[in-house]
């Protein structure tokens, strides 16, 4: 998309795409239902995901390496265990305070939601249950 709005914030140049009315057709190829999609985002995040070299951009809409970041070791408090790049300050890592436990419970749930939603002909009830940890 196109920049259709742009503004300067503490030196920083946001760039925005705010024309919603053009985007009706957006994904208008995508022949997958709901269900298909919400199936593929789980399996993706549980199994997929190169959580040890990737880092999640928003600001690009893709993956990019965490060795182009330089996010491959842990400095001070932050562990890049999921990293996600903030597009305003692309240095920070907005997943750096995820620790050891919270990364294991994440994917956990990943993989509990993907397995629900691949086997399960009704999987509402049961994506829906509180988080029991294992």
């Amino acid at each position: 998309m196109e920049t259709t709005y742009s503004v300067t914030v503490d030196d920083i140049n946001c760039a925005f795409f705010d024309k919603v009315e053009k985007l009706g057709d957006f994904g208008r190829q995508n022949k997958e239902t709901i269900a298909q999609l919400v199936r593929g985002f789980f399996h993706y995040w549980a199994y997929c995901h190169d959580y040890a070299n990737s880092v999640i951009s928003v600001r690009t809409g893709s993956i990019i390496s965490k060795r182009e970041k330089d996010w491959t070791r842990r400095i001070g408090n932050d562990r890049h265990l999921i990293c996600i790049e903030d597009p305003f300050e692309t240095s920070h890592d907005l997943g750096r305070v995820v620790d050891k436990y919270s990364i294991k419970v994440l994917r956990e749930e990943f993989e509990r939601a993907a397995e629900i939603m691949q086997n399960d002909p009704n999987p509402c009830i049961k994506l829906f249950e509180p988080y029991v940890p294992s």
